[in-house]
């Protein structure tokens, strides 16, 4: 392949990049607009193409040919959550492969229809959404949304499987000879909560007991009735809702002078970053956050090309990562 003859002044077109891949306009435009109808192969070889004869395109001319701006919005609840940096770096980088901008609306606690509306706004061509527990939004969205981490009927999701790694929590601890477990379980209005502690109940079922549980908000502060059942020193292995939760137990249990992992033992969830620092050397569930963000993306792209497709639901596979903040009980 040559490169083509440009004249001073003139840019590059996507009949520029066709010329030099060998292929037509339209699979140019197919690849550059992420729309996902080509080959990994071909895919590949007009973005070197396109990045090497210096391509870049209008997005005012292409937003008035079709309507669309090429621009994702990210609805969260809050940026303080400690997952969503990974995820979020996750669907900008995956965004910017497929040639969209992305824009990010911190919803905070019910203002997930300001947010979409914030967005709308802003001309996005869809969304990918983190929506707490009461997700109207859903019920006639303005443009296409993808649901992180919650299955929405009649929508594309994607999310882990949280069932299973609370399955995998319970086998940690019965494989280490707990009996006595303590919970730590989140809002069962929320999906992923719910489902985490389904997993873990299922998974004891008949062969270890839940000698207390204590609903506690995703926050690092215990509660002082979280704080009274790790007191009680009932439970051998406590089992978290998220990791947050976790290092709350691991600093409670501390102050109260119950050695971590040798009195009681502590696991989490979601694998954070902070969970393998030695301060804190936290057993837990990792979800594949980079993957989140990728088939998110993904699933919008070919949603944003194809609108009438059926909703797919993407569910992720969990592991279990055993730390040093769990142990067999009493032993040595």
């Amino acid at each position: 392949m040559t490169l083509v003859d440009k004249k001073p002044g003139r840019s590059v077109t996507m009949k520029d990049v066709a010329r030099e891949v060998g292929v037509s306009s339209a699979t140019v435009s197919y690849v550059l607009n992420g729309l996902g109808k080509v080959s990994p192969e071909v895919d590949e070889r007009v973005r070197q193409a396109a990045q090497k004869l210096g391509y870049t395109r209008n997005l005012a001319a292409t937003a008035l040919k079709t309507g669309r701006h090429n621009v994702i919005g990210c609805i969260v609840p809050t940026l303080m959550s400690p997952v969503l940096p990974q995820i979020m770096r996750a669907i900008h980088d995956r965004a910017r492969e497929l040639g969209f901008a992305t824009f990010v609306v911190e919803s905070e606690t019910g203002g997930e229809a300001e947010a979409v509306q914030v967005l709308a706004n802003h001309g996005v061509d869809g969304a990918i959404a983190i929506l707490e527990a009461r997700p109207e939004i859903t019920d006639a969205p303005l443009f296409p949304i993808v649901v992180l981490d919650r299955e929405v009927a009649g929508l594309d999701s994607v999310l882990c499987d949280h069932f299973r790694g609370g399955l995998l929590v319970a086998q940690h601890a019965l494989a280490l000879g707990h009996r006595r477990i303590g919970l730590l379980s989140g809002n069962p209005e929320m999906e992923s909560s719910r489902l985490r502690r389904e997993g873990v109940v299922q998974g004891l079922k008949g062969q270890a007991d839940i000698v207390w549980e204590v609903e506690v908000p995703l926050a690092p502060e215990l509660p002082a009735d979280a704080l009274a059942a790790l007191a009680t020193r009932k439970a051998t292995f406590v089992a978290s809702v998220n990791d947050t939760v976790a290092m709350g137990a691991l600093n409670g249990l501390r102050s109260l002078g119950i050695a971590v992992p040798y009195d009681v033992s502590v696991m989490g969830f979601d694998d954070i970053a902070w969970s393998s620092w030695p301060v804190f050397d936290l057993s837990t569930i990792n979800q594949p956050l980079d993957e989140m963000g990728r088939q998110a993306v993904d699933l919008l792209a070919v949603r944003l090309g194809q609108p009438e497709q059926p909703a797919r639901n993407v569910v992720l596979p969990v592991n279990l990562i055993p730390r040093g903040s769990t142990r067999t009980p009493g032993g040595p």
